[in-house]
């Protein structure tokens, strides 16, 4: 009797009404988050040129790049002991490591800004190249600190933060939009958004100041070797990921022009909002599920399932509204002028609803501790972008040729991708 009782209440960890409270809570705090951008939209698209937004997505480009590795992907790992002291131990790990590469862009970017802005086809680009260290040690903290709070169940603060980082971001591009600070009012509210974010974030963690501060060296040591596979493969996979999916923006800012750029980058923007709205907060909500049930020798190909047919679902929604409206709504929304921006985005809506799903589930990978099969992944994605642009090099493609190109075989590959995931996460439950 006593053992069922047990089963039933690790069961009950697991209801629907908690997953949807839990996946609610962040939602309705990153649906405010996006809402804030949504609103300014239209402002922002008629004080800056798509130009601007072009010198953006190649500034934010290479920090999501580094940013992805800021942490030594540690932060993955945050969620994953039973004991919260190893939890705490690892996010101060993540943002030591964080300063420590920080540091290190700093030192390359003194010396060769002015190369790597005429690299990627815009020299005016090498002056805001210097914040990029500032912003990548924004990153890092941002996402150690978010870990930590999702390892607490603390989804308010989550929602809360995400609210804070998008009014400041926003609010700093409207200001020095309407002052004509141009390009840079876009790049300098993108550096101060994940400050505001972090203030807010920074509350849970430091309710453990008597953990922090008894933390020693050897402890740190102790859990860095305990998930040396973090920075070792998933770092590398992550790298590789980023890499490949701004590895397009590069491509059309130096074989095309920053213009066009900037209307594919807005396309991608917006077509991600789902992803950012819904994706990252079932994502997070799942984490934390799978993590527990995996630890507690329960289903876990059963809670894959059931969050890919909640995923589905979505998906399947958005992909049919988009197909039939996305090009009016850009039109209608932020001007005449980005209607190659609505172009741009039916094409690759197929290619979104398909990554909304498999960028949801893919984080199966890291709580099973499968890195080594990260990294192969994201190879994948790389090795196909790469084809992608390589052919369109060769045969001398328009734009919109080879973006169509690049939706239809990345399309393909997150396929392949998403039934790999299934695999590994059915080979895991049967091994328990």
């Amino acid at each position: 009797m006593k053992s069922k009782k047990v089963i039933n209440s690790l069961k009950n960890k697991f209801s629907k009404s908690e997953f949807s409270k839990n996946v609610f809570t962040l939602i309705s705090g990153t649906a405010i988050a996006q809402l804030i951008p949504l609103l300014i939209a239209p402002i922002l698209s008629r004080i800056y040129t798509p130009e601007d937004f072009g010198r953006l997505a190649l500034y934010l480009s290479i920090v999501q790049i580094l940013g992805s590795i800021a942490n030594g992907r540690y932060e993955l790992a945050i969620i994953l002991p039973k004991e919260k002291e190893k939890g705490v131990q690892l996010t101060i790990l993540s943002i030591l490591i964080t300063i420590c590469l920080s540091i290190v862009f700093l030192v390359i970017t003194l010396f060769f800004s002015l190369e790597i802005a005429l690299a990627l086809g815009d020299k005016k680009l090498g002056k805001w190249l210097y914040l990029v260290p500032l912003s990548v040690s924004m990153i890092g903290v941002f996402n150690a600190l978010n870990y930590f709070n999702t390892r607490e169940k603390a989804f308010k603060n989550i929602a809360k933060a995400n609210v804070f980082k998008a009014f400041g971001g926003n609010i700093t591009q409207l200001t020095l939009g309407f002052i004509k600070s141009v390009s840079g009012g876009l790049i300098i509210g993108q550096v101060f958004s994940h400050f505001f974010g972090n203030l807010k974030m920074a509350k849970t963690f430091f309710k453990n100041k008597k953990i922090i501060n008894s933390i020693t060296r050897a402890e740190l040591k102790e859990v860095a070797l305990r998930y040396i596979n973090f920075p070792k493969f998933s770092m590398w996979g992550i790298f590789l990921n980023t890499a490949s999916i701004n590895g397009m923006n590069f491509f059309i800012s130096s074989t095309y022009n920053l213009t066009i750029l900037g209307h594919f980058s807005n396309a991608y923007r917006y077509l991600g909002l789902p992803s950012m709205l819904v994706g990252n907060s079932i994502s997070q909500v799942y984490m934390q599920n799978l993590t527990t049930a995996l630890n507690e020798k329960l289903d876990i190909t059963k809670i894959f399932i059931a969050t890919f047919k909640k995923l589905l679902f979505i998906s399947l929604i958005f992909l049919v509204l988009g197909l039939l409206f996305v090009k009016d709504v850009f039109v209608i929304y932020l001007g005449k002028e980005w209607y190659d921006s609505g172009v741009y985005a039916q094409i690759l809506i197929p290619l979104f609803a398909l990554r909304f799903i498999v960028s949801s589930l893919s984080i199966s990978i890291i709580v099973i501790e499968e890195q080594k099969k990260e990294l192969f992944i994201h190879l994948l994605i790389l090795v196909s972008t790469i084809a992608v642009i390589v052919t369109a090099i060769l045969l001398k493609l328009n734009i919109k040729v080879s973006i169509t190109i690049y939706s239809f075989i990345l399309f393909l590959t997150y396929m392949y991708i998403l039934l790999y995931i299934y695999i590994l996460v059915k080979r895991k439950n049967s091994k328990k």
